[in-house]
């Protein structure tokens, strides 16, 4: 029997990298440390310790990492992140978001390549307070039994480890906001091979805003902002 290899794979080709911000997925969650990454062999952080937020603002790691404080001063795009132009451009990996109280909104503008789309969190009422990521990352912490420099990031860590650690302390309850869905008390991993998942990519410029209504509380970890992307 004749088989169309077109049907499996089409002659036009195929990629997993998206254009549109309003693919990005949009996870809620917190109370604040329930996010983290992989910091060196065996270590991990959460985004309330002293060594997450280092790694956005390391001078080396400029190109990958941008992080600001996002201040007091509401309802006012903060800039994150300006690719103002680029030879080959890149790719948008993922956005951090600030912890926001219930009731209030954050907003994201991203603009791809002169285009800009809007995204807005309203967290709530009577939710917790929750921070947001936008962008493909992997449930569960990183394992830290690893031997490799760094270790594997967030990618092939579908462990027994990371499902129980998913779900130890169980999803309490989901609030669905503007296709926000929160997960509380839920951890998850930013990776460190950000490359091997979809990715919004840019031509030439992108540019990463954020406005709140208003913050949680002012201590820093609350209230930084990340983007990772990957330029080309």
């Amino acid at each position: 029997m004749a088989s169309n290899l077109t049907t499996f794979f089409p002659a036009t080709g195929g990629s997993s990298d998206i254009t549109d911000p309003k693919l990005l997925p949009r996870i809620a969650n917190g109370p604040v440390g329930t996010r983290f990454i992989k910091t060196g062999n065996t270590t991990k952080a959460t985004d309330a310790s002293a060594d997450f937020w280092p790694v956005f603002a390391q001078a080396e790691l400029s190109e990958s990492f941008s992080r600001i404080e996002l201040s007091a001063t509401y309802n006012t795009y903060e800039t994150v992140v300006d690719v103002s132009s680029s030879t080959n451009g890149g790719y948008l990996n993922y956005i951090l978001g600030s912890y926001m109280p219930a009731g209030h909104t954050e907003t994201y503008k991203i603009t791809v390549d002169g285009v800009a789309t809007e995204i807005v969190r309203s967290v709530p009422t009577g939710s917790n307070y929750q921070a947001s990521i936008l962008g493909w990352v992997s449930p569960g912490q990183p394992s830290v039994n690893q031997t490799q420099a760094g270790g594997p990031g967030a990618m092939g860590e579908q462990s027994a480890f990371t499902a129980s650690s998913m779900y130890a302390g169980g999803i309490l309850y989901n609030n669905v906001s503007n296709g926000f869905t929160y997960f509380q008390t839920t951890c998850f991993t930013v990776p460190n091979t950000p490359w091997a998942y979809p990715n919004l990519k840019f031509k030439e410029t992108l540019k990463v805003e954020i406005k709140r209504s208003d913050r949680y509380a002012a201590a820093a970890a609350y209230n930084y902002a990340g983007v990772r992307l990957t330029m080309i």
